[in-house]
């Protein structure tokens, strides 16, 4: 099981977790998942999207224990991992899972599967390492609140206040960067 160890001091928990995976059909997926976390007594907000699942749920210890076993049942999610806070009470009041066109909202005009395009994963200390390269190019992805609570070192940050003006921001920054190694 992929999950953060924590020892039960407080008698609620909160799950953070997203994975990239092929959900064939998100309106059928969202409905049998709400499902799940009602007959848990979970509350909180998962998103589907054809690229996969992004998910913050809070319940009692035993109930996010729960979830987190019949999540790692579907092969689909056998080794998700989840961000374990313990809290005092229930930090959602409602549960909400909603299927979307996408989990993080870019607005490509063409479809990016995640799964298929993409870069080379890092371990943390391979990620160190490369940081350590005068010649890598770093690209903090964070939005500027995210920004100011805390980013790379030497990275460049992008003026951006969502996801989705990400995008357009690379397509005018990034091509004195083109022939570097990146980090993002």
């Amino acid at each position: 099981m992929m999950s953060q160890q924590t020892t039960h001091s407080l008698p609620y928990r909160v799950l953070l977790y997203y994975k990239y995976v092929t959900i064939d059909n998100p309106i059928e997926e969202s409905k049998k998942h709400l499902e799940l976390c009602k007959s848990l007594e979970l509350k909180g907000r998962i998103l589907f999207a054809h690229e996969g699942i992004n998910g913050t749920v809070s319940g009692t210890v035993e109930q996010t224990q729960e979830y987190m076993r019949i999540m790692h049942e579907d092969p689909r999610f056998h080794d998700m991992w989840f961000k374990i806070d313990e809290e005092p009470e229930h930090t959602f009041r409602k549960m909400f899972v909603r299927p979307k066109k996408e989990l993080v909202t870019f607005r490509l005009s063409e479809d990016v599967n995640p799964l298929e395009k993409t870069g080379t994963y890092l371990q943390p200390k391979e990620w160190y390492d490369m940081m350590q390269d005068p010649d890598i190019v770093i690209i903090d992805g964070r939005t500027d609140y995210e920004w100011d609570l805390g980013h790379f070192k030497g990275a460049i940050r992008p003026s951006v206040e969502s996801f989705k003006e990400f995008p357009e921001w690379i397509e005018k920054n990034l091509s004195d960067f083109k022939d570097k190694k990146m980090l993002t």
